[in-house]
């Protein structure tokens, strides 16, 4: 068993003084360990209140054009019925235990996450082990899941910014895993309970996952009993992570959806990821062009020109590449107007207007200040720490993270800025089929490169 405490020293620029640093530098506030099936668990002292948070990330990538749908139909059945009791049962046991889970699923990942009483971690573990370690779902409990998930899917994926995402992604990634975000419901109403067996037993494995326990514990003695608690939980094999993301395909397509009133956009940079030097200089060069309400797409498109209620931008990381992705809605008779708006504003943040020495401190201080709350929480820390990788060794990352963003020059986030020309992004536009030529124009237009 490894101990590892957080770095020291101070950060600059100071964090604010309302939020409590103690815990930043208390030795052997969080433990690593991996157990003999190859679990990964870290347990993090956060003592606020008498519960410990729980995340469960088991890497889930597949090249397989199916997988997609098994895959969200086992998160859907798996806190479920096993041969240990129903899921009626199962969720009576959690109750009474003080918690509840429940599950999620990505491309990238299978989640099991949720918030038990601190003195009832240890049998809530077990339960969880028993659920890991059993691939059988009854017949009839797999249909009913099925149909019901199989609904949620078409009201889900009827809503114009899912559908957008969607064709961004299979525009910029044509082929891979991450382009099958959100399986059709044909594609579940063809899941058989045989499929969900088959894929739990195969690819829901210990080696390779992580187990994260954050709360109300002494870490040293959480891990060593969910070490024990999940001996149940085994088998072959290492948890597949997702392929790696290629360069995204070049240029902006336009795409037809029939009964479109507004017109979506989304817009797609390579950005460097969370392991690369360049990562925070980016994180900052987002805030300051569309991650806030202060930022320059926001200041253009909604406050000064009026072609948006909103606009969004993000950084994403995946295995192999991080995504710098922009999105935002406009009335028809506005598009050709907005993506030249668009297009002036990343060719200024890029080349004439970088940004400047006051948003950069702006944009500093919100992120430090935004990750020390979020990390000040039970809540908060398993949630960031969590979007990590797996793999990802997280003893000192919060402390390393606030320091490296803290280090960050001007001229670095100014060099980060550059990347994000218009000539770098690809992306969809999305709009009713008669609007199609006129939105290719208007794409020519604006000066962004039309698809091949």
């Amino acid at each position: 068993m490894t101990v590892r405490s957080s770095a020291t020293g101070a950060v600059r620029p100071p964090v604010p003084t309302a939020v409590s640093t103690a815990y930043l530098d208390d030795p052997g506030s969080i433990v690593e360990h991996t157990a003999g099936s190859g679990l990964r668990i870290t347990a993090v002292r956060r003592p606020s209140v008498p519960v410990v948070e729980l995340r469960l990330a088991v890497p889930f990538g597949s090249g397989d054009s199916a997988h997609a749908a098994t895959a969200e139909v086992l998160a859907a059945v798996l806190l479920g019925s096993t041969a240990r009791g129903t899921r009626a049962e199962l969720e009576a046991a959690l109750g009474l235990l003080g918690g509840s889970l429940k599950t999620a699923v990505t491309p990238e990942r299978l989640t099991v996450q949720g918030a038990i009483a601190a003195d009832g971690l240890a049998p809530a573990l077990e339960l969880l082990a028993a659920v890991l370690a059993d691939p059988h779902r009854p017949e009839d409990e797999v249909l009913t899941h099925r149909t019901l998930l199989g609904h949620r899917l078409r009201a889900y994926r009827a809503q114009p910014a899912v559908l957008a995402r969607e064709a961004m992604l299979e525009h910029c990634f044509p082929g891979h895993p991450l382009a099958r975000e959100v399986p059709a419901p044909d594609a579940v109403a063809a899941v058989g309970d045989a499929h969900v067996e088959a894929l739990h037993t195969r690819a829901l494995v210990p080696s390779g996952s992580r187990l994260l326990l954050v709360g109300d514990l002494d870490p040293a003695a959480a891990v060593a009993a969910a070490e024990q608690a999940m001996l149940a939980w085994n088998g072959p094999g290492t948890a597949a992570p997702m392929p790696e993301l290629p360069h995204p395909a070049a240029g902006v397509a336009v795409v037809s959806r029939p009964g479109s009133r507004q017109v979506q956009v989304c817009l797609l940079a390579p950005a460097p990821g969370a392991d690369d030097p360049e990562h925070p200089a980016m994180r900052l060069a987002n805030l300051v062009l569309g991650a806030s309400f202060s930022s320059r797409l926001t200041e253009r498109l909604r406050e000064r020109d009026g072609l948006t209620y909103i606009v969004r931008s993000r950084v994403a990381d995946h295995p192999g590449r991080g995504l710098l992705a922009v999105d935002f809605d406009t009335r028809p008779n506005q598009l050709g107007a907005a993506l030249a708006a668009v297009r002036q504003e990343f060719d200024a943040f890029a080349n004439d207007a970088p940004p400047s020495e006051e948003e950069i401190a702006a944009a500093r201080s919100y992120t430090v200040g935004s990750m020390v709350i979020l990390s000040a929480t039970q809540n908060g820390t398993a949630n960031l720490l969590n979007a990590l990788p797996p793999a990802t060794g997280l003893g000192d990352w919060l402390p390393e993270q606030l320091q490296r963003i803290a280090r960050t020059t001007d001229d670095q986030v100014r060099a980060a800025a550059r990347e994000l020309a218009a000539a770098n992004f690809s992306g969809i536009v999305l709009t009713a089929p008669s609007r199609v030529e006129e939105a290719a124009r208007e794409v020519r237009a604006a000066g962004f490169l039309p698809s091949a």
